[in-house]
C-alpha cells in the first residue's frame, strides 16, 4: 500500500474509532484518552475533526420550527417566509457553516419537479460544494440566473455552481455561458435570440426556487474587477446610491433598480421576475454585505435569509438608527 495511503486509512481510522467510543459507547473524553493511550487534549481534537469532516453528523429533530430571538425579530420585521442565523463560531469558518444551513434549508424544501435559479460567486460555490446529496429526487432542473464573467483572472464559478447543484439533486444544470454586461441593447436582443440562451432563461423564468447571494457595492465588486463596469460607470452608480447587486442587477437601499440603461444590458433574469419565486433564498454574510441586505429586504426581493449572527444584528441596527 502506498505510504500516504496508509497514513490516511490509519488517520481516518482513528477518528472512527474514538468518535464511536464517545458518541455510540458513552465513554468521556478521558476514558477514551486512557483506553488509546493518548493525551485528553488531543482527542478532544479528534472528537472535533470529527464532526467537522463528517465523519459524524448530527441531527436535531426540530417539528416546531423552533426559531432564535434573532431570527424571529428579522423574520417577523420584514415579512419573511424563514431566517436562518448561524451562532458565531471561534473553531469553523463562518461560511462554511452558513453554506451547511444552505444546504439544510434547500434539502427541506426541494421536491421532484423543482426547477432552481442559482446565481454565482464564492458564496454560491460553497453553498454547492456543501449541498446534501439526494437520490431520491427526479426531474430537478438548476439553472444559471444571470451571466457570468470572462476574466480568468477573477473565478466566480459561474459554470460550476448549476453542475455541483444538479449532481447533488440528481438534476440537469443549464448554463448561460455569457458575460453579465453586454457592450449594448442591441448586441444582448442578438445574444438572446440564440435558441440555447433562450432556453436557458426561459428555465430560469419558470424556476421555483431562487438562490443567489448579495454583491457588496464598492472595490470589491466582481463586475467591477472583471472590468465590466468602469471607474467612471461606479461613481455614477455611487452617486446616485447604489448598495450592491443581486444577480448584477445594481439596487439602492429601497431595493430599487439605480440604473435602467445599465440594467437593460445585463443578461440576467429580471428582477421583477426573481420577486416571483416561491422561494427566494439570499445566502450573505459580512458587514461589507450589510447594505445590500437591507436594500434586498427593502425591496422584498429575497423571502429567506441565511447568514450569520455578526451580519444579522448589524442588519438590524441599520434599521434601528
Amino acid at each position: 500500500m502506498d505510504r500516504r495511503i496508509e497514513e490516511e486509512y490509519k488517520r481516518v481510522s482513528l477518528l472512527v474509532n474514538v468518535a464511536r467510543l464517545y458518541y455510540e459507547h458513552d465513554y468521556n473524553q478521558s476514558m477514551i484518552a486512557d483506553k488509546l493511550q493518548l493525551s485528553r487534549p488531543y482527542i478532544s481534537k479528534l472528537i472535533a475533526q470529527a464532526r467537522d469532516e463528517g465523519i459524524v453528523t448530527i441531527t436535531i429533530n426540530d417539528p416546531i420550527q423552533t426559531e432564535t430571538s434573532l431570527e424571529r425579530q428579522i423574520r417577523q420585521r420584514f415579512a419573511l417566509r424563514k431566517v436562518v442565523v448561524v451562532p458565531k463560531s471561534f473553531s469553523q469558518d463562518n461560511l462554511h457553516k452558513v453554506g451547511v444551513a444552505c444546504a439544510r434549508y434547500l434539502n427541506s424544501i426541494i421536491s421532484d419537479g423543482d426547477t432552481i435559479g442559482v446565481a454565482w460567486g464564492f458564496t454560491m460555490f460553497t453553498c454547492a460544494q456543501l449541498a446534501i446529496q439526494r437520490q431520491d429526487l427526479s426531474n430537478v432542473t438548476v439553472v444559471q440566473l444571470c451571466g457570468g464573467v470572462s476574466n480568468s483572472n477573477y473565478n466566480i464559478y459561474a459554470s460550476e455552481i448549476p453542475k455541483l447543484f444538479a449532481e447533488a439533486l440528481s438534476g440537469t444544470s443549464y448554463l448561460l455561458p455569457l458575460p453579465a454586461i453586454m457592450n449594448s441593447m442591441q448586441v444582448k436582443d442578438s445574444v438572446l435570440a440564440d435558441h440555447s440562451i433562450s432556453q436557458a432563461l426561459d428555465y430560469a423564468k419558470q424556476a421555483n426556487i431562487a438562490l443567489f447571494t448579495l454583491g457588496e457595492f464598492g472595490t470589491n465588486n466582481a463586475l467591477a474587477n472583471a472590468g465590466y463596469i468602469d471607474a467612471h460607470q461606479m461613481n455614477q452608480l455611487e452617486a446616485i446610491g447604489a448598495v450592491g447587486d443581486i444577480c448584477a442587477h445594481f439596487i439602492n437601499e429601497n431595493g430599487e433598480l439605480c440604473d435602467k440603461s445599465l440594467d437593460d444590458r445585463t443578461i440576467s433574469l429580471p428582477l421583477d421576475e426573481i420577486k416571483k419565486k416561491d422561494y427566494r433564498i439570499a445566502v450573505a454574510i459580512g458587514n461589507q454585505k450589510v447594505r445590500s441586505i437591507c436594500g434586498a429586504l427593502n425591496g422584498g426581493h429575497l423571502n429567506v435569509l441565511i447568514t450569520d449572527e455578526e451580519t444579522a444584528t448589524t442588519v438590524l441596527r441599520h434599521f434601528d438608527k
